[in-house]
């Protein structure tokens, strides 16, 4: 609580002085010493093709041009091995053959960046160093030995398997209502039910997907086995049900009906996903829970044991405050995975664990933006106030499981003499003051392998 107190006070100082720290884009100093590469011995090489299997699928990170992505692809002629910082622009486009050696969790890649019609090359030195938490990258202009931090890249997973696009409960526009709920049946077909408010109720509703949308047949107003067809179509979360024929229109007057979708499963999921988490001889685990909150089954709870689904945040991603569901990264350094709720100020960090899910990790807006980074060895998470000109403070926090926190470290900068601007500035590291050459090499290490989740 000290260290948000100390945070907040910060914002009132406003100075026209350069930072001296901030994010380094091009930093000088490596998270993980890889100035052994040059040496590389056949004692411990491993098999390029273990390896890359193993390694096989797509990596995300964060670059100058939004999310990058790093590939592995096992081909007919091996493996290939890219790196996309945008859609249109790459870094490398590698194969097994560009592959040095691998070592000690390292591939190293002499990749040739042009190539003359004399057949000489000049050659780029890329170290891909993998662990458990992804897939690190360093790059070298000349030799592995000056190879240097760029980018720590998080495997891309299916986080939910069973969530299908017409699945979920949908509301009516008039009573605000669930009126509209589909559920996917083991054999591909859907149960679809429509109340029809003071009109009918269609319960035994049975649809397949088709090229139109999701066709269906029910029992309808009339005697006996009278069946009444029709379509659902979805735009974005708004569902469009038109019952087809004559006779339906002449006994309602209206044959489409639009609701608006209010959860991604069905009223029957949430209590049988309920069920399931409350029931103590089967307990789920981390990962079940976090994919629980993921489809909108269970709640979490925040710092004032409130609680909120995945629902409630706005995710419309045309507006800067809305969310996205993040990758699943051991935050605590535990051996489990933390869920990463993408957002504004960094987003929101969720842990599972006593069969519900918590809040972990939250920003406190510009004053305490929220990110996490990998420093000596193990995951920090980090808060950064960069609210005012001149002024710059992070707090960081290791953790050994998320109710156990093992390690904190403060430094910042700001004027020496707040009335006299000509003082310059101060650098301090645990309330101690640092030279200037301190400073900036502690950021260049912390801010290299930074991973910001706005």
């Amino acid at each position: 609580m000290m260290k948000k107190i100390k945070m907040m006070m910060a914002m009132g100082i406003v100075m026209s002085v350069l930072s001296a720290c901030g994010q380094a884009e091009n930093p000088e100093e490596n998270p993980a010493d890889v100035t052994g590469a040059a040496q590389i011995s056949d004692d411990t090489v491993e098999s390029k093709d273990d390896v890359l299997e193993s390694l096989t699928g797509e990596y995300s990170y964060l670059s100058d041009y939004g999310t990058g992505k790093l590939s592995i692809k096992k081909t007919s002629h091996g493996y290939d091995i890219s790196d996309y910082e945008s859609e249109s622009s790459y870094r490398f486009l590698a194969d097994s053959s560009n592959i040095e050696t691998t070592e000690d969790n390292r591939i190293y890649i002499k990749y040739p960046e042009q190539t003359f019609s004399d057949g000489e090359a000049v050659f780029s030195y890329y170290i891909l160093e993998y662990s458990t938490d992804g897939i690190g990258v360093y790059y070298g202009k000349s030799s592995f030995k000056e190879a240097e931090f760029l980018y720590h890249a998080t495997k891309i997973t299916e986080t939910v398997a069973d969530v299908y696009e017409y699945e979920g409960v949908y509301n009516d526009y008039d009573v605000n209502e669930p009126a509209l709920e589909i559920k996917k049946n083991n054999d591909g077909t859907y149960r679809i039910q429509i109340d029809l408010y003071r009109l009918f109720l269609l319960d035994d509703g049975i649809g397949m997907e088709t090229e139109d949308g999701l066709a269906f047949t029910a029992s309808g107003p009339g005697d006996g086995d009278d069946k009444v067809n029709g379509v659902i179509t979805l735009d974005e979360d708004i569902a469009t049900v038109t019952i087809l024929g004559q006779e339906w229109t002449d006994f309602a007057g209206i044959n489409e009906f639009r609701f608006y979708k209010s959860s991604d499963v069905s009223a029957n999921q949430q209590e049988d996903s309920v069920h399931a988490v409350e029931n103590a001889d089967s307990e789920a685990t981390a990962e079940e829970l976090l994919d629980l909150f993921i489809s909108g089954s269970i709640s979490a709870s925040d710092s004032t044991d409130s609680t909120f689904y995945i629902t409630d945040l706005n995710r419309d991603s045309e507006e800067w405050n809305s969310y996205s569901v993040g990758e699943k990264v051991d935050l605590d350094n535990d051996g489990e995975n933390e869920l990463i709720i993408n957002g504004p100020y960094g987003g929101i960090y969720l842990d599972a664990r006593d069969n519900k899910v918590y809040e972990f990790a939250a920003p406190g807006g510009t004053a305490l933006t929220l990110s996490y980074t990998y420093y000596n060895g193990a995951v920090w998470i980090m808060y950064s106030n960069r609210s005012s000109a001149g002024f710059e403070f992070y707090h960081m926090e290791k953790f050994e499981g998320a109710d156990n926190l093992t390690a904190e470290m403060n430094f910042g900068e700001e004027p020496a003499d707040f009335n006299n601007a000509e003082a310059g500035m101060k650098y301090t590291l645990n309330d101690a003051e640092i030279s200037y050459d301190e400073y900036t090499e502690l950021c260049s290490k912390i801010f290299a392998a930074e991973v910001n989740t706005n």
